[in-house]
């Protein structure tokens, strides 16, 4: 997941709406409005990044898996796939009704198009280590091998084969991401990059684009050539990135779900409007993370020392009150059948732990008369600057002079894709296993590892991890790497989400899920609304 998560929860002030988007319902029972947390950057799979692209990318496209109604695992283009003995080699069969909205049917060929393109240095996918457990995936999008040494082939076309490079018994779940989505060949050679406009659209899911006006909404219109033929003919998609303005919306009936609305506003809510109250724990992770490029913080007495004098529990009880969890783990503690390793000073007394982080500071050479000064980066909501602003308090506790800089989605995690920060606030969303989190920290993973966190010893770690098949040996040794990594300091951990929504009680078919996933395919309009 990518925040992609990371890369889930920005705020940016848009104001421009269209008017006929915002038309009050009166007689448009097909049709359903949905607010987003901003503007897509992107409607391309291979190259997107940010969790709102996510959602509307999985209306668009269906990859070999996909979500079912209650954010489970499915089939998706592939009916049923079988493994070698040793994982390395998985064969996905499929579907034999698989037609793209322009009529050109479907084949096992459009996968391995898709998995070359992904990986092809020049599509620039910052997201293309997700597909790093194929064979030569790597190799091949450093620009060391060709595509088409890739391990991905056509055995015929309704059959197609990935050979891993190492076991990774997670891969039905890595396939549900945009980046593993099929994308139209034939017409991407015709067109070139002007493929995701609407004029020239064509998409394999529920839905295909019908128009997108940057700042106003993007439309979809449903794909008679979908397996299922979706019950909600038009989905109207609205940035709708401050919260009080969504709950605005929402309340005078101009759009039918949004996905946040201020804590603030939770009392009033639970009274006015509980049939329409959607409350669910998110699978994620939100975190700060230290930019080792920077001369102080590559010192890890100070990272230590910013760490012990964040209080989780105060931020999620007292400041946030949005039904956050405090997280000292960098793998969610909701994620099944592992145990995470926690940050070592949980426990301490927080008065103790101030105590340390000041003798910590001044053995770094920070003191009264020179303060550690950092600027710490967030995304420009209500939520996230009050959450930073505690964090600046807790450290002015300790001497340290913080300066938040806020800025919108897109120019805040451009600004952590390049570096250009000393702390900043980040989170990641996506998959129910610890790698998904813990890889975060590799020095090999890309821009995703905001910080240039970079620990030979937990490379090899990780290493090890990617060679184990079984899964409790896999677990148990993520374990040992997050025990050896959370004790380097590298991010600190922060809660896990919350998700705070109002949908329109008539509408039927959402399911409340940890993954936060409602592909609209399964949503409809009850009679009576018609």
């Amino acid at each position: 997941m990518a925040l992609r998560i990371g890369t889930l929860f920005c705020i940016a002030c848009i104001c421009a709406f269209n008017s006929v988007a915002w038309a009050e319902r009166t007689t448009a029972p097909s049709h359903i409005r949905i607010a987003t947390a901003g503007e897509p950057q992107t409607l391309d799979p291979h190259r997107y990044n940010l969790r709102l692209e996510e959602t509307l990318l999985n209306d668009l496209f269906m990859g070999l898996t996909t979500f079912g109604a209650a954010g489970d695992i499915v089939p998706g283009a592939a009916a049923r796939w079988h493994t070698s003995d040793d994982g390395l080699v998985w064969t996905f069969e499929l579907r034999k009704d698989l037609y793209w909205s322009d009529g050109v049917p479907l084949n096992a060929n459009d996968f391995v198009f898709s998995l070359q393109r992904l990986l092809d240095p020049a599509t620039a996918a910052s997201l293309a280590y997700f597909m790093y457990m194929i064979d030569n995936a790597a190799a091949v999008n450093r620009g060391a091998q060709p595509t088409t040494a890739l391990g991905v082939r056509a055995i015929d076309e309704h059959t197609l084969e990935l050979r891993l490079e190492k076991p990774y018994p997670y891969l039905l779940e890595r396939l549900l991401y945009p980046t593993a989505f099929p994308v139209p060949a034939h017409v991407i050679r015709e067109h070139g990059s002007a493929w995701t406009k609407a004029e020239h659209w064509v998409s394999n899911g529920a839905y295909t684009l019908d128009e997108w006006r940057p700042q106003s909404h993007v439309r979809m219109q449903a794909n008679s050539r979908f397996i299922t033929p979706p019950r909600i003919s038009q989905i109207t998609y609205l940035p709708l990135a401050n919260e009080q303005n969504a709950y605005n919306r929402y309340r005078n009936k101009e759009v039918d779900v949004i996905g946040a609305f201020p804590a603030t506003e939770l009392d009033a809510v639970r009274r006015t409007y509980s049939a329409d109250l959607r409350l669910s724990n998110l699978l994620s992770m939100a975190y700060l993370v230290f930019n080792l490029q920077v001369p102080a913080l590559a010192d890890i007495r100070v990272r230590q020392a910013l760490s012990l004098a964040v209080d989780q529990r105060v931020l999620t009880d007292q400041v946030m009150r949005s039904g956050a969890a405090p997280a000292f783990s960098f793998a969610p503690a909701m994620i099944d059948d592992y145990d995470s390793a926690e940050l070592p000073h949980k426990e301490i007394p927080y008065a103790d732990r101030l105590s340390q982080a000041k003798a910590l500071l001044a053995a770094a050479g920070y003191t009264q008369q020179n303060p550690l000064r950092v600027t710490l980066r967030h995304m420009s909501t209500l939520e996230n600057k009050k959450i930073n602003l505690a964090i600046s308090g807790m450290w002015r506790q300790i001497g340290v002079r913080t300066q938040l800089q806020q800025a919108d989605v897109r120019t805040h995690f451009s600004a952590l894709r390049q570096g250009d920060f000393d702390v900043a606030w980040a989170a990641w969303v996506g998959e129910n296993n610890a790698e998904h989190y813990l890889s975060l920290l590799q020095s090999d993973i890309g821009n995703v590892n905001y910080g240039r966190f970079a620990d030979p010893h937990y490379d090899d770690l990780m290493r090890e991890v990617s060679l184990t098949a079984d899964a409790s040996q896999r677990n148990a040794r993520l374990q040992r790497a997050e025990q050896h990594v959370v004790q380097r300091y590298p991010v600190i951990p922060l809660y896990t989400m919350a998700v705070r929504r109002l949908v329109s009680p008539h509408l039927q078919g959402w399911q409340e899920n940890p993954r936060d996933m409602h592909q609209s395919r399964y949503l409809s309009w009850p009679e009576s609304a018609r």
